[in-house]
């Protein structure tokens, strides 16, 4: 590529910008149709055209110092001059930011991230399965109720405990916004039926989780976890099928999403839930 090469950004009408991205990004989070995918972009407003010497060669979602869900327009590929370029435009409009976080980065644009010195943080991947009624039973010296507000302090509990020195660890304010978020935004008797909440009868202790979410119009598990002494005892295979038995009738597919090295993508997959293609968030550091 010659060092004579211009590129520019243009912000992106949403209704074109919209049926090129449902066109020629990849549908990596089985969105259910075309039309799914466009409307998603409709009313986003940081959208913007990429041009390579006046013409128009691909788009991407551009916020502050941060890089999002871009796709080329064929023939034209990602360049590493070309991810220069909208390094040094975030970064210019950061406002002081000392990094830059690409999200969504498709496998086969990674390399050419990290030759323009960006870094991977983590790997994840969308999985989805049809709902249906599966024979399910307990066999433990536990019962499962329905998620309710008063058991927010008890799940983050289980998530502290669970995800400590793990690739999904965080701070209990975190956790705990977390499921603050998922209380006030998933009120659907039908979500709240398929989550769980085990207890342990003997101690009265909340030991695990799973929380079902809907996102786009499809159930999600928002999120799942089993205190650590209590793993290896089918917890987590039993509310996932309790939550793919509940929802028959009510969706035919639930999504889940996981981060690659988690040793639950092993489990997902045992249990009939087909991955997507992996996207990566990235991130370079100003210097």
């Amino acid at each position: 590529m010659s060092d004579k090469t211009s590129y520019s950004l243009v912000a992106a009408n949403q209704t074109s910008y919209a049926k090129y991205f449902a066109t020629y990004r990849k549908n990596i989070w089985f969105r259910p149709s075309w039309a799914s995918l466009q409307e998603m972009m409709l009313d986003a407003s940081d959208c913007y055209w990429i041009y390579q010497d006046n013409q128009r060669v691909g788009g991407i979602s551009l916020t502050s110092n941060e890089l999002g869900s871009f796709f080329m327009i064929p023939p034209s590929t990602l360049t590493v001059g070309m991810v220069h370029f909208l390094k040094s435009y975030a970064i210019q409009n950061s406002g002081g930011q000392s990094k830059v976080d690409a999200y969504n980065v498709l496998a086969e644009h990674i390399d050419v991230l990290k030759s323009a010195g960006f870094e991977v943080l983590n790997t994840r991947k969308c999985m989805i399965r049809p709902t249906e009624k599966i024979e399910n039973d307990l066999h433990t010296d536990c019962i499962c109720i329905k998620p309710q507000l008063e058991h927010l302090p008890s799940i983050v509990q289980v998530m502290n405990e669970s995800y400590r020195g793990g690739m999904d660890e965080g701070n209990l304010d975190t956790y705990r916004d977390d499921v603050s978020y998922y209380f006030e935004h998933n009120r659907q008797d039908e979500l709240l039926n398929a989550s769980s909440v085990l207890v342990d009868k003997k101690t009265n202790e909340v030991v695990g989780f799973c929380l079902i979410s809907m996102w786009e119009d499809m159930p999600l598990v928002y999120d799942i976890a089993v205190k650590p002494c209590y793993s290896n005892q089918g917890l987590g295979r039993y509310m996932l099928f309790k939550a793919i038995s509940h929802l028959e009738g009510f969706s035919p597919t639930i999504r889940l999403f996981v981060i690659l090295g988690n040793k639950a993508d092993y489990l997902y997959t045992r249990l009939g839930f087909l991955s997507g293609e992996e996207t990566s968030h990235l991130v370079y550091r100003v210097v």
